[in-house]
C-alpha cells in the first residue's frame, strides 16, 4: 500500500510537458518562459520555413534562448511543403487577379499542424506559441467559460471539455485572432496562447527583466517569405510583367501600369496619376489587362455587401440568418452585419452573403471576414468574393 502511495504522489509531481514554437521573437521566448513559472516542461522547436542566412539567425536567436531557460530545442526543415502548399498558392492567387493572406491558411495548415504532428510523435499534450489571443472552453460540469490564463495555464483534466473558443487578447493593438479564425475544434484543445493576457509592453518588460536581450525589431513580420518587406521586388521575380491601361470607370484611358499583380483594390500608392485624384484601384480587368481606377468619392470603391467562400466556423452551434461583427481585413475596426446563408450552396461549397450596416471602402478578394460576438468570441470567417 505504501508503495502505491508513493507512487501516486510521484505521478502528481510530473511536470506536464508543452511544445514551444520558438521563432527566436520576444513574444515565443517569454512564453517559454512563463510556461516553465507555470511548471510546465517546455521543449523548443524551431519550425524552418524559408532557410537562408535569416533563417539561420533566428534558429540561433532562439537556440540562445533555450540554453538560457536551459530547455532543449530543435530544428524541422518545412521548406518544402511552406513552398507549396503557401508560397505557390500566394502567387497562383495574385496571378489569378485577387489578394491573398497567406497567414489565415498557414497557421492551421502549417504552424500548427506541424507543432501537432511533432508533440504527437515526442507523446506531448499541449503545444504553445507566441500569438496574442485566448483559447476558452465550456465545461460540461460547470456550464461555465474559462478563458486565458485560468485555462491555459491552469489546465483542470478532471472537467470534460464541451467545446473550445478563440477569443481576442487583452492587448487590442497585438490581437491576432483575425489570423486563426481557421483553427479547428482539435487544434485549439491542444493550444496554449499564454501572451492572452499580456501587453505587449508587460511582454518586452519581462523579455527585458530575464537578459534576453531582443530587440523590437527582430520580431517577425508578418509575411515571412517576403524578405525585407519589398512586395513589388517578390511578386516581379515570380510573375513577369505586362504592361497594360488604367483606365476609368468609363473607360477613358489615365495612363499605363507594368502588371495587375502589383496592385490591390482600394491602394492608392503607385498608382502616380494627377488629375482630381487621388485615385484608388476599384477593379482589376484580367481579360482586358486594364487597371480600373477612381477616385475617393467613386461609390464603386465603397460597398456594404459582399459573399464569403471557403468558409470555417469555430463555432458550429450558430443560427442564420446571424448578427456578428466582422472585420474585413486585419487592420480595421469591427462592423456590424448580418450573415446568411445562400441557398442551393451545400457544405463545404457554402457561400454565405454579409450585409454591413454602413458602407466599407475596398472590401477585396482574396482576403478574410472575419466574425466576432460582441463578447470577443471568434466566430468564424471566410475568404471574400
Amino acid at each position: 500500500m505504501q508503495l502505491i502511495h508513493m507512487l501516486k504522489e510521484k505521478l502528481k509531481l510530473k511536470k506536464q510537458r508543452v511544445l514551444v514554437g520558438m521563432s527566436g521573437g520576444v513574444d515565443s521566448s517569454v512564453v517559454a518562459l512563463l510556461l516553465q513559472k507555470e511548471g510546465y516542461e517546455a521543449e523548443g522547436v524551431f519550425i524552418d520555413f524559408i532557410g537562408g542566412e535569416k533563417s539561420e539567425r533566428d534558429f540561433q536567436k532562439a537556440k540562445k534562448i533555450a540554453d538560457k531557460l536551459k530547455i532543449s530545442i530543435d530544428k524541422i526543415d518545412a521548406r518544402e511543403i511552406f513552398q507549396k502548399e503557401i508560397i505557390d498558392k500566394f502567387v497562383a492567387d495574385y496571378k489569378k487577379g485577387i489578394t491573398p493572406n497567406p497567414c489565415v491558411f498557414c497557421n492551421p495548415e502549417m504552424k500548427f499542424k506541424i507543432l501537432i504532428d511533432e508533440a504527437d510523435r515526442r507523446g506531448v499534450s499541449y503545444i504553445s506559441t507566441g500569438h496574442y489571443a485566448r483559447v476558452g472552453k465550456f465545461l460540461v460540469l460547470s456550464s461555465q467559460f474559462t478563458d486565458g490564463e485560468n485555462l491555459n495555464l491552469k489546465t483542470n483534466n478532471s472537467l470534460q471539455t464541451k467545446t473550445y473558443k478563440l477569443k481576442t487578447a487583452r492587448d487590442d493593438s497585438k490581437d491576432q485572432s483575425y489570423f486563426l479564425y481557421r483553427l479547428t475544434q482539435e487544434q485549439l484543445s491542444r493550444i496554449i496562447f499564454p501572451l492572452g493576457d499580456y501587453l505587449k509592453t508587460q511582454v518586452r518588460e519581462i523579455a527585458r527583466e530575464n537578459g534576453f536581450g531582443i530587440k523590437d525589431e527582430e520580431e517577425s513580420q508578418d509575411v515571412c517569405f517576403i524578405a525585407d518587406n519589398d512586395f513589388n521586388k517578390f511578386i516581379s521575380e515570380k510573375i513577369p510583367n505586362k504592361p497594360g491601361k488604367i483606365v476609368d470607370n468609363s473607360g477613358k484611358v489615365l495612363g499605363t501600369h507594368q502588371g495587375l499583380h502589383f496592385y490591390t483594390i482600394g491602394q492608392r500608392k503607385g498608382i502616380n496619376l494627377g488629375g482630381d485624384g487621388p485615385y484608388f484601384v476599384v477593379k482589376k480587368n484580367l481579360a482586358k489587362n486594364n487597371l480600373i481606377v477612381a477616385n475617393n468619392f467613386t461609390e464603386s470603391l465603397w460597398r456594404d455587401e459582399f459573399e464569403i467562400k471557403n468558409v470555417s466556423w469555430i463555432n458550429t452551434g450558430l443560427i442564420f440568418p446571424l448578427e456578428a461583427k466582422v472585420k474585413i481585413r486585419y487592420r480595421t475596426e469591427e462592423i456590424c452585419a448580418i450573415i446568411d446563408e445562400i441557398e442551393g450552396t451545400e457544405n463545404a461549397d457554402r457561400i454565405y452573403k454579409v450585409k454591413l450596416d454602413q458602407p466599407q471602402k475596398a472590401i477585396t478578394p482574396g482576403q478574410s471576414a472575419v466574425f466576432y460576438s460582441k463578447e470577443g468570441e471568434v466566430l468564424g470567417g471566410g475568404i471574400i468574393v
